[in-house]
């Protein structure tokens, strides 16, 4: 099983999706400054988007999610919620 993430960090600024089998871990590397891309983020926010069975659907919803599309849907769902 993978689970799709998204990083908010606490600016609002910056925003990171990913995939991982194993979420505590992965977060851990964020948190740690091990993953290049957020190693800047500062303080953030963890939303799990979805769980998917195989690699291949994983990499195909984080592309959907990294897209114009995906991006525009995660600003309808989650504008109100992020405080």
């Amino acid at each position: 099983m993978y689970i799709i993430y998204w990083l908010v960090n606490e600016n609002k600024d910056k925003t990171y999706i990913g995939f991982t089998k194993d979420i505590a871990q992965r977060i851990n590397y964020h948190v740690d400054k091990k993953v290049k891309t957020t190693e800047d983020f500062g303080k953030f926010k963890c939303f799990i988007l979805e769980r998917v069975e195989d690699l291949i659907s994983a990499r195909k919803r984080e592309k959907y999610w990294k897209s114009c599309a995906g991006r525009k849907k995660l600003k309808m769902l989650f504008d109100k919620i992020i405080v």
